[in-house]
């Protein structure tokens, strides 16, 4: 079985609210991530409850996720635009 992933309510409103392009390269992103789902990101934190939180950089963006590997799912709990340097 592989992997899905799930979108925090949050990540899905600001996803919603991008550019036609923009969503197609976060779901392109959100589908390469689940099909890798022991990878590690560019960081991590912790969140409230001592879950290691990835975070992953990539073509401008930064998503923030975790796996959950029991159900097969990968959630994305943030997502934001890298400005460019």
């Amino acid at each position: 079985m592989e992997y899905r992933y799930s979108l925090l309510g949050e990540v899905a409103e600001f996803f919603s609210g991008l550019s036609v392009r923009n969503r197609e390269r976060c779901l392109d992103l959100f589908r390469a991530i689940a099909e890798d789902p022991f990878q590690t990101g560019d960081t991590f934190t912790r969140d409230s409850v001592g879950r290691h939180i990835q975070h992953k950089f990539e073509a401008g963006w930064e998503i923030s996720f975790w796996a959950d590997h029991p159900i097969k799912e990968i959630r994305i709990v943030g997502l934001r635009r890298i400005p460019r340097r």
